[in-house]
Formats: C-alpha cells, sequence, structure tokens
C-alpha cells in the first residue's frame, strides 16, 4: 500500500511537469502582451512580465518582508509557506495574526538559495513571491508557477549625488514600487488597500520632508547605520542604500560607498567619522546586544554617539519596521531622534497605533507599541534578509 501511494505521488508531481511544460513551452523567452482567461499580467520589479492567477490561493511569501506586504494588502489568509522566522519570531506579527505561527516556514531561505521546485509544487503554490535571482526564478518559469520579485536586493542608485539629489516625488514612486508590485500580483481588494496605504505614506513624506527641506548641513547630525550579523557593528550598508532617508529625516548618512550588499568598515573609519547617532539593524538579535556589543565596549566609548546614548536598534513590529509597508513610519522614527526638537509634537507610540488599526486591523497597546519601538523580537538564530 506504501510503495502503490508513493507510486501515485511520483506519477502526479510528473504529470503537473508536463502539464506545466506544455503551459510555458510556447511562450519560453517571449514577452507576454496579453495574459489567459483567469490570470494577468504583472511587472515586477525586475522588469519581468508575469502571468499571474487572478485569485492566487496559496501563495509562497520567501522574499524577506513580503508576508508582511501580504498581510498589510489584506492576503495574508492566502500565505501558505514563508521564511521560517517569520512564524515565530515576531511577538508583533503573533498578535497581530495568530495564524502566522500555522504557516509553514522554510529555512535557509535567502537570496542565494537554491530552489528545490519539487517543494512548490507538491503543495500546488500558485504565486511566489521571491528574490531577484535570475537562476532561481528560472526554475519557477519553467514549471508555470509564477514568481514575482517585488523587492530588488540592492539599490539600483549607485551614485551618492544622485541618490541626495533624487527629488521627493521620485523617492515616492520608487518606495512605493514594492507595494504597488506585491498588491497587482494579488489582485482584487488589495488594489484599494495600496491606494489607501500609498496616500497615507505619502502625507508622512510630505510632513517630514517639509521640516527638514531647509536644514543647513551643520545642522544635520552624522548618522551612521550599522547593519550587524551577529554583534559586528562594523559591517553596514552601501551609503546609497539608507542615505536618502536618513537625508529626509533630517541627518547626514555616513557610511561605505562600495562593497555590495553588506560591506565592512574598520573601527579607524567609524572613528574618523564619529558619528553623532549609531543605528543597529541587527536582524533579529535581542535589543541588549546593540548595549553590548556598542555602548558597553570600552573601545567605543569615546564616539559622540555612544557618549550621548544616541545607539538605537531599528524597531521591530510584524517584520523589521525599516522594510516591507513600514518604512516611512521608521523614517518618521529616525526623525523624532535625529530632530527631536522639530518633531516634538509626533508620538511614535500614537502614529503606530494608528497604523497597526489602519492597516491591520488591529487595537495595538501602548507597551506593545513601546516593544517595537524598542526591538521587539525572539531570536531563532535565523537571518531575515
Amino acid at each position: 500500500m506504501k510503495g502503490s501511494d508513493e507510486m501515485k505521488r511520483v506519477v502526479a508531481l510528473f504529470m503537473t511537469f508536463v502539464i506545466a511544460f506544455s503551459l510555458v513551452a510556447c511562450a519560453k523567452g517571449e514577452t507576454k502582451t496579453e495574459a489567459r482567461e483567469g490570470y494577468h499580467l504583472v511587472v515586477d520589479s525586475m522588469n519581468r512580465t508575469i502571468e499571474v492567477p487572478d485569485n492566487a490561493t496559496k501563495i509562497a511569501a520567501m522574499n524577506g518582508p513580503t508576508f508582511e506586504m501580504c498581510l498589510c494588502l489584506g492576503a495574508a489568509d492566502r500565505v501558505v509557506l514563508t521564511k521560517k522566522p517569520q512564524t515565530s519570531n515576531y511577538p508583533a506579527a503573533l498578535l497581530v495574526y495568530p495564524d502566522v505561527a500555522k504557516i509553514e516556514g522554510f529555512n535557509n531561505v535567502n537570496p542565494s538559495a537554491v530552489v528545490n521546485i519539487e517543494d512548490y509544487l507538491s503543495r500546488g503554490i500558485d504565486l511566489v513571491l521571491y528574490y531577484n535571482n535570475e537562476t532561481e526564478l528560472e526554475k519557477f518559469d519553467n514549471v508555470g508557477i509564477a514568481a514575482v520579485t517585488p523587492i530588488l536586493s540592492t539599490s539600483d542608485i549607485t551614485d551618492i549625488d544622485e541618490c541626495l539629489n533624487m527629488s521627493v516625488e521620485r523617492y515616492k514612486e520608487r518606495g512605493a514600487k514594492s507595494m504597488k508590485v506585491t498588491a497587482e500580483a494579488l489582485g482584487g481588494d488589495a488594489l484599494e488597500v495600496f491606494d489607501k496605504w500609498e496616500k497615507y505614506v505619502n502625507n508622512i513624506i510630505d510632513l517630514i520632508y517639509s521640516r527638514t527641506k531647509d536644514l543647513k548641513e551643520e545642522d544635520r547630525p552624522l548618522v551612521y547605520w550599522g547593519n550587524t550579523w551577529g554583534e559586528n557593528i562594523l559591517s553596514s550598508y552601501v551609503l546609497t542604500n539608507r542615505a536618502y532617508e536618513i537625508q529626509l529625516a533630517g541627518g547626514r548618512a555616513v557610511g561605505p560607498t562600495t562593497g555590495g550588499n553588506f560591506p565592512e568598515i574598520n573601527e579607524e573609519q567609524l572613528f574618523e567619522w564619529n558619528p553623532d547617532v549609531i543605528l543597529v539593524d541587527n536582524h533579529g538579535n535581542s535589543p541588549e546586544l546593540v548595549k553590548k556589543q556598542v555602548l558597553k565596549k570600552e573601545k567605543y566609548k569615546t564616539l559622540s554617539a555612544v557618549q550621548n546614548e544616541a545607539v538605537y536598534r531599528i524597531p521591530a513590529g510584524v517584520f523589521f519596521l525599516d522594510k516591507g509597508s513600514t518604512t516611512a513610519l521608521m523614517t518618521l522614527w529616525l526623525a523624532t531622534i535625529v530632530q527631536p526638537d522639530l518633531f516634538s509634537d509626533i508620538s511614535m507610540v500614537e502614529e503606530l497605533q494608528k497604523y497597526y488599526k489602519e492597516f491591520y486591523h488591529y487595537e495595538l497597546s501602548a507597551d506593545d507599541a513601546q516593544h517595537i519601538l524598542d526591538g521587539w523580537y525572539s531570536s531563532s538564530g535565523e537571518s531575515n534578509e
């Protein structure tokens, strides 16, 4: 009996491959201009045109914050597969959507991971939100599974002057692209939610910009964003990745100008910059680790940020606040830190409560909002990029 069941499974998978290949064979290498009935076309962040089911019911949200984006857009109940840490490591996610704990999670999913396509075929996945890895995306294409890339792993702007001098309108458009692509892939009510979300985000950006745009350089504190893995504060972001948000918030960004996704600086460079504010984006390590790795280390005691205790963990809610749908909230939070006098009327606790009610349909307590601002996370040791 066991052998018979195994044979049926093998035959079913074989037939799935045959059907999938027949669907994509005629279109492979061509750009679609018209979708089949029951499907629609989506142009993702890599400018790939993908045929997506009108109402995908089994979604794999594998790229970083894509589960959070699905939740914001009202499609969390259609997500059946995600990254393992999302199902257990974010206390705010478990509060807002307890069923996230029941979603199947994969470990070791990252931009360079090798996809086992059978994992997705055997689960009947009909939409994958995935990284911009062309080799792995082709595996989904080859078997007829719609795979959309909402988020690019690195910024497409590599020149720091171009980054800092972009118009606020261009920044808004770029910032909304990932959510727009995701909403278009999800279809239905997600498009209406996106419109409401975009208006909310643009209002926040306009508010911040109106208060910081005329600041002189000497009135902008230096901000270093450490993208730490483990306890290494010297790991960072390429400057163009975060410089505009820091400028928008009223600061001046310091950091490496080249070096891939997570370049590393040396201690001499950090002391030469001597930042006024240090941000620690530590990929899920506990908030207490921030103090251990920076504030309590003797070698860093002369840094201005350490002396003024201006070292902050990036907040963590349903996902890290600087990613997904909540980047504008992160920038507003940063503005209250970098320019406290200009933003003294802003309560980030109240702003989080408003956002959670409006887009997650959850009444967030003031205490839990503060936990989020403190970097609320329960680490299992998994990376979440």
